[in-house]
């Protein structure tokens, strides 16, 4: 289940051409990981990744907010790290 979310998390947000940008969003996550996550995706910044305690997740996070591909090394879920990989590749 969480990984459907997390691909609908990253699907809906290439599909958008910018990011909300509206903090007052962030309180109605309740999984404080994706409230991190959304946090530093909108905000563009990897230090938000610091609060996610999911590992996988966190790499995540880092690597796409820096775009930084060597970071999905880390993931173990092999689904998630090629989704990683594929998100972090310069457009």
């Amino acid at each position: 289940m969480r990984l459907l979310l997390i691909k609908l998390l990253f699907l809906s947000l290439l599909s958008s051409p910018t990011f909300a940008q509206d903090s007052s969003q962030y309180g109605f996550i309740q999984d404080s990981n994706y409230r991190s996550l959304c946090r530093a995706l909108a905000e563009k910044n990897a230090s938000q990744c610091g609060f996610i305690q999911e590992n996988d997740l966190r790499s995540m996070c880092r690597a796409i907010t820096n775009k930084d591909a060597s970071q999905c090394g880390f993931i173990n879920n092999s689904d998630q790290r090629s989704m990683c990989r594929a998100l972090t590749v310069s457009r």
